[in-house]
């Protein structure tokens, strides 16, 4: 599903790094135990609690939250459709969450989920009533959700949130307490992958209504229905978890609590890893990893992750609204340094936008593209510098680039950020000649001047949440409005239209490859600078951790043995 998952730069290589698994297991039948699992159980620690590193989420509203921090916690706290888990293997597999079964027509238009029965954390039924009162409030014009896109295959999704149809027309519908029917508009081959994400969780209308725009800004304004609940959020520094005495699968759960701590500084996270504060977190210095590797505490983790770093231009102010003032500051991107000696090897040089590990019909869909559009166009244009000037020229303005500055906001404050964009003013002068001016916020903060396009320039990641190339593309259609960036092409539009209509993996990729010559070569709308890869240390005594590529880390069957040894 294309839960688009915003990242800070940094902090979310933290935490999606963090995310990887160790020693994830299937999972077991509650209703009797073995003596195999009464001995595992012996040997588990006395108190059972994680301590993870995150970032301060903006809003935890499933209707309105838009980066990877909110997911994860809402995908511990809350009970979509289904879950998203690792089978023994470590592939990512779709298990029955709050719908025990569902089954679907001849041509997969037409899906009927069948609810268990589980309970909030205030002892109230969940009902399908609340799952089409959440996916309508996440469509409705009114809530001005940045994820609305996300349930475009709905039938009259797009036609209700753009304010040409009525909730009513919408394709989802409780037939009863139990029973949700949700229509297509056409078959789509990714459409249960969304099952498991935010915005296809219940929500409750009399809470929300009595909380008004306070709702998912503190934990005292929610109820909960998944495995953990939201005991306590100190803003900027920590958000603890515990467990759901409540939940229908509560036997499975052994922990009983996860304190989610905000750090931002690196060498503050690394120093908290090694006196054993946090349990877990992405390394990349050098120095750090070879203290780290000789304790031989840790489990290595490490392989593709499905997300890009990229930045992105406001393409309604003057300078950016030029196609090749674009392209030189794409062309001027030295990526193999970025990868190299910024990210000290960990990531990958991106010349596309699809990150490796994201597969077309179970096959890499990087492998099958083949070659990425920004090395082409780099091979036609040597220099940068001369790509700007002809852009300059276009718009009536001074040629000469040491007299243009430019603002980069960044997405962070601490050194880590600086360090970074002192690299991109050094680099930006080096190719283009002109200057680099960085202005420094908070990540919430970041996302209200992104989301309110006052910003120049500015970067993060993106993580795709469906193993599908769609999880990618259709966030820059005219309108999704998931990163504004204010750029609009009806060509992208319909390509992308047809990729999802057609479930041919052929003509699917010659659609996505169009799509992203487009968006990359054509209009440079964004520019893609490395895709991410998993690093992580984590103390061999945590078990179970599961975290998906697709999806968020999985707290549920995680638990902890030999703490302190």
């Amino acid at each position: 599903m294309r839960s688009k998952k915003l990242l800070a730069l940094v902090l979310g290589a933290a935490l999606i790094a963090s995310t990887a698994f160790v020693g994830c297991g299937e999972k077991k039948n509650t209703d009797s135990k073995s003596g195999d699992d009464k001995k595992a159980e012996a040997k588990m620690d006395k108190e059972q609690y994680l301590n993870l590193v995150i970032t301060e989420p903006k809003s935890l509203d499933p209707s309105r939250s838009n980066d990877k921090y909110s997911s994860l916690v809402l995908a511990d706290v809350m009970e979509g459709l289904t879950r998203i888990e690792q089978d023994k293997d470590g592939k990512d597999v779709i298990k029955p969450g709050g719908a025990e079964k569902w089954e679907h027509n001849e041509d997969s238009t037409v899906w009927t989920f069948h609810l268990r029965d589980y309970k909030w954390s205030d002892g109230k039924p969940v009902t399908a009533q609340q799952f089409e009162y959440g996916i309508k409030r996440t469509l409705d014009p009114k809530t001005g959700s940045t994820y609305a896109f996300l349930l475009s295959p709905i039938k009259n999704a797009d036609e209700y949130n753009k304010g040409k149809a009525s909730g009513d027309s919408i394709g989802v519908k409780a037939l009863d307490d139990k029973t949700l029917q949700i229509t297509l508009k056409q078959p789509c081959t990714y459409f249960l992958d969304l099952t498991y994400f935010k915005v296809m969780q219940p929500q409750r209308k009399d809470i929300i209504e009595k909380s008004g725009d306070k709702y998912g800004s503190e934990a005292n304004t929610m109820v909960f229905c998944g495995p953990f609940k939201i005991s306590s959020w100190t803003h900027n520094s920590e958000i603890v978890l515990e467990k759901n005495d409540t939940y229908w699968e509560k036997d499975v759960v052994k922990l009983q609590k996860v304190n989610l701590k905000i750090i931002g500084d690196k060498s503050a996270q690394y120093n908290s890893l090694a006196n054993g504060s946090i349990d877990s977190v992405a390394v990349s210095k050098p120095e750090w990893i070879k203290k780290f590797d000789a304790t031989g505490k840790f489990n290595v983790l490490k392989g593709y992750d499905p997300s890009t770093n990229y930045t992105f231009v406001n393409t309604k102010d003057k300078l950016f609204s030029n196609v090749n003032v674009r392209k030189a500051f794409s062309l001027a991107i030295t990526r193999e340094d970025l990868a190299n000696v910024i990210f000290h090897g960990t990531m990958e040089p991106a010349y596309g936008w699809a990150p490796p590990s994201l597969q077309l019909n179970g096959k890499d869909f990087r492998e099958l593209a083949g070659e990425e559009p920004l090395k082409k166009l780099k091979e036609e244009n040597p220099d940068p510098k001369e790509v700007l000037k002809k852009g300059l020229k276009e718009l009536g303005m001074d040629p000469d680039p040491s007299k243009v500055t430019v603002n980069y906001l960044c997405s962070g404050t601490e050194q880590w950020d600086r360090t970074y964009a002192e690299y991109l003013q050094q680099m930006f002068k080096k190719s283009l000649g002109i200057k680099i001016k960085a202005e420094y916020v908070k990540w919430p903060v970041f996302q209200k001047r992104t989301d309110e396009m006052k910003y120049q320039v500015a970067g993060m990641a993106w993580a795709g949440d469906y193993n599908d190339p769609n999880t990618f593309f259709d966030m820059w259609m005219t309108g999704a409005n998931a990163v504004p960036i204010g750029w609009s092409n009806k060509k992208y539009d319909d390509v992308v239209k047809k990729a999802m209509s057609t479930v041919d993996p052929e003509k699917r990729l010659d659609l996505y490859k169009e799509a992203e010559k487009i968006l990359l070569y054509d209009d440079c709308a964004i520019m893609p600078t490395v895709y991410r890869k998993r690093s992580t240390y984590r103390y061999k005594y945590v078990k179970n951790l599961m975290s998906p590529l697709f999806g968020n880390m999985e707290f549920k069957y995680a638990y902890t043995e030999g703490r302190g040894k």
